[in-house]
């Protein structure tokens, strides 16, 4: 729920500066038919987003640091909005039996020069990797880049920005557990088991099917699958060794 929260919490100069509209439809946040954001939760998200800021900088983020982590998130709402939309029901959410996914694939080049911007990178760089692969020529060392079509485009922009979010996450997790440094003992080894205090996250349900699954589901969904079977691996066969 960040990505909302941010919305509604960030002052008008930061969104401004970060090329943000809090009641535009972003197709990150949007399911396909989707009307954008829901209203009446304005203020329930801002108070939200003041709190998570506050808990960030009390496990020693300083502000700095906790607005580069909210300019990652914004960098990955205008990669959503990267494809240009050749029609108003066009989404990078995934591709519909009337998609022609052969198709050349148009960037949008403000929503593409926000993004790597907030993201710092190149804009011609983040470009070029999202619309091409590499591809090796046989029987030599060298590669040459081919276009992506646009149903190989969706799946490389889902990827790189669930693997950039995926990356923030863990990034969030070892802060929080590096804050509990002063609580480790004098004779701490490094990688030893029960060793010092740290924080996990067990959370095995809420997976759901709908009937238009958007990104963010997947990513819900997604998780929910690997902490279901870190869990299975780790507790049920732990068990199963014990009686063995």
């Amino acid at each position: 729920h960040c990505f909302y929260e941010m919305l509604h919490g960030l002052d008008d100069s930061t969104l401004q500066a970060w090329g943000l509209e809090k009641q535009r439809r972003y197709r990150l946040l949007t399911s396909r038919d989707g009307d954008g954001l829901l209203s009446g939760f304005e203020s329930r998200d801002a108070g939200n987003f003041k709190r998570t800021r506050d808990a960030l900088k009390g496990i020693g983020l300083d502000s700095a640091e906790v607005d580069n982590m909210f300019k990652v998130l914004a960098g990955l709402i205008h990669l959503g909005d990267v494809e240009k939309e050749a029609a108003p029901e066009a989404s990078p959410q995934g591709s519909s039996e009337d998609d022609d996914g052969d198709a050349p694939v148009e960037l949008d080049e403000v929503a593409l020069e926000r993004a790597a911007a907030l993201l710092g990178m190149e804009a011609s760089e983040l470009g070029s990797r999202l619309t091409k692969r590499k591809v090796a020529v046989r029987g030599r060392s060298s590669f040459h880049e081919v276009a992506r079509n646009t149903t190989n485009f969706r799946h490389a922009l889902q990827s790189f920005i669930k693997a950039i979010y995926k990356r923030l996450f863990d990034h969030t997790v070892a802060r929080i557990n590096g804050s509990f440094a002063d609580l480790r003992p004098a004779n701490f080894v490094d990688g030893t088991p029960d060793a010092y205090s740290h924080i996990g996250i067990l959370d095995i349900y809420g997976f759901e099917s709908l009937q238009r699954n958007s990104f963010e589901q997947l990513c819900i969904n997604l998780a929910n699958e690997r902490l279901q079977q870190y869990f299975v691996e780790n507790a049920l066969c732990a068990e199963q060794e014990l009686y063995k």
